[in-house]
Protein backbone atom coordinates (compact mmCIF):
# COMPACT_ATOMS: atom_id res chain seq x y z
CA UNK A 1 0.00 0.00 0.00
CA UNK A 2 1.23 3.49 -0.78
CA UNK A 3 0.89 6.31 1.71
CA UNK A 4 2.41 9.71 1.03
CA UNK A 5 4.50 8.25 -1.78
CA UNK A 6 5.97 5.63 0.56
CA UNK A 7 5.38 1.90 0.37
CA UNK A 8 4.13 0.57 3.71
CA UNK A 9 2.83 -2.80 4.77
CA UNK A 10 -0.61 -3.09 6.36
CA UNK A 11 0.78 -3.64 9.85
CA UNK A 12 2.28 -0.13 9.69
CA UNK A 13 -0.92 1.43 8.34
CA UNK A 14 -3.12 -0.24 10.94
CA UNK A 15 -0.78 0.14 13.88
CA UNK A 16 -2.28 1.08 17.23
CA UNK A 17 -0.19 4.24 17.37
CA UNK A 18 -1.41 5.46 13.97
CA UNK A 19 -5.04 4.57 14.73
CA UNK A 20 -4.82 6.50 18.03
CA UNK A 21 -3.43 9.53 16.20
CA UNK A 22 -6.27 9.39 13.69
CA UNK A 23 -8.97 9.00 16.35
CA UNK A 24 -7.47 11.87 18.35
CA UNK A 25 -7.86 14.26 15.40
CA UNK A 26 -11.62 13.88 14.99
CA UNK A 27 -14.20 16.08 16.72
CA UNK A 28 -16.46 13.21 17.79
CA UNK A 29 -15.92 11.71 21.21
CA UNK A 30 -14.94 8.04 21.02
CA UNK A 31 -15.12 5.93 24.18
CA UNK A 32 -14.32 2.21 24.15
CA UNK A 33 -15.44 0.12 27.10
CA UNK A 34 -15.93 -3.52 27.96
CA UNK A 35 -19.24 -5.32 28.53
CA UNK A 36 -19.09 -4.31 32.21
CA UNK A 37 -18.88 -0.62 31.22
CA UNK A 38 -15.22 -0.21 32.29
CA UNK A 39 -13.60 2.44 30.09
CA UNK A 40 -10.64 1.03 28.18
CA UNK A 41 -9.86 3.94 25.84
CA UNK A 42 -11.04 7.48 25.13
CA UNK A 43 -9.84 10.00 22.56
CA UNK A 44 -8.75 13.56 23.30
CA UNK A 45 -12.14 14.92 22.19
CA UNK A 46 -13.50 13.03 25.20
CA UNK A 47 -11.05 14.81 27.46
CA UNK A 48 -12.28 18.17 26.19
CA UNK A 49 -15.97 17.24 26.28
CA UNK A 50 -16.01 15.72 29.77
CA UNK A 51 -13.25 17.86 31.27
CA UNK A 52 -11.38 14.78 32.45
CA UNK A 53 -7.97 13.36 31.56
CA UNK A 54 -7.90 10.03 29.73
CA UNK A 55 -5.90 8.49 32.60
CA UNK A 56 -8.70 9.35 35.05
CA UNK A 57 -11.39 8.10 32.64
CA UNK A 58 -9.65 4.71 32.51
CA UNK A 59 -10.53 4.31 36.21
CA UNK A 60 -14.25 4.88 35.53
CA UNK A 61 -17.29 3.21 34.05
CA UNK A 62 -18.83 4.86 30.98
CA UNK A 63 -22.00 5.96 32.79
CA UNK A 64 -19.89 7.81 35.36
CA UNK A 65 -18.87 10.22 32.58
CA UNK A 66 -22.53 11.30 32.58
CA UNK A 67 -22.59 11.54 36.41
CA UNK A 68 -24.67 8.36 36.73
CA UNK A 69 -23.93 5.75 39.42
CA UNK A 70 -25.57 2.94 37.41
CA UNK A 71 -25.71 2.22 33.66
CA UNK A 72 -27.81 4.69 31.70
CA UNK A 73 -31.49 3.75 31.46
CA UNK A 74 -31.32 3.77 27.64
CA UNK A 75 -28.04 1.81 27.42
CA UNK A 76 -27.92 -0.58 24.46
CA UNK A 77 -25.20 -2.82 25.90
CA UNK A 78 -27.55 -5.20 27.71
CA UNK A 79 -30.06 -5.37 24.86
CA UNK A 80 -27.95 -5.95 21.75
CA UNK A 81 -28.55 -9.10 19.73
CA UNK A 82 -25.52 -10.93 18.38
CA UNK A 83 -25.08 -10.29 14.69
CA UNK A 84 -27.36 -7.26 14.65
CA UNK A 85 -25.66 -3.87 14.79
CA UNK A 86 -27.38 -1.29 16.93
CA UNK A 87 -28.74 1.48 14.80
CA UNK A 88 -30.23 3.41 17.64
CA UNK A 89 -28.95 6.89 18.24
CA UNK A 90 -29.68 8.16 21.70
CA UNK A 91 -29.39 11.73 22.87
CA UNK A 92 -27.51 12.62 26.02
CA UNK A 93 -26.32 15.78 27.71
CA UNK A 94 -22.67 16.10 28.71
CA UNK A 95 -22.82 17.35 32.31
CA UNK A 96 -19.68 19.49 32.25
CA UNK A 97 -20.69 21.51 29.19
CA UNK A 98 -24.46 21.06 28.91
CA UNK A 99 -23.99 20.12 25.24
CA UNK A 100 -26.47 17.74 23.66
CA UNK A 101 -24.84 14.80 21.87
CA UNK A 102 -26.05 11.89 19.80
CA UNK A 103 -24.67 8.62 21.12
CA UNK A 104 -24.26 5.64 18.82
CA UNK A 105 -23.30 2.23 20.22
CA UNK A 106 -21.26 -0.22 18.19
CA UNK A 107 -20.69 -3.61 19.88
CA UNK A 108 -17.70 -5.78 18.98
CA UNK A 109 -18.17 -9.52 19.50
CA UNK A 110 -15.65 -12.26 20.12
CA UNK A 111 -16.65 -15.90 20.55
CA UNK A 112 -20.32 -14.94 20.73
CA UNK A 113 -19.91 -12.43 23.57
CA UNK A 114 -19.55 -8.69 23.63
CA UNK A 115 -15.83 -8.03 23.92
CA UNK A 116 -15.87 -4.27 23.48
CA UNK A 117 -18.37 -1.49 22.99
CA UNK A 118 -17.52 1.60 20.97
CA UNK A 119 -19.49 4.71 21.85
CA UNK A 120 -19.42 7.55 19.32
CA UNK A 121 -20.74 10.89 20.60
CA UNK A 122 -21.44 13.67 18.11
CA UNK A 123 -22.57 17.14 19.11
CA UNK A 124 -26.12 17.88 17.98
CA UNK A 125 -26.23 20.82 15.57
CA UNK A 126 -29.29 22.72 16.78
CA UNK A 127 -29.42 24.70 13.51
CA UNK A 128 -30.08 21.48 11.56
CA UNK A 129 -32.91 20.22 13.76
Amino acid sequence: MHLWGKTMDKSEIYSEKLMNLILDTIEEVIVIHDADHNILWMNHAGERAFGIRVEKALEMKCHQLFKNSIPCADCDVGTVVIGEPTNSVRRKVIPTTGKMVECKTIPYYKDGKIELVIQCLRTVDKDKE
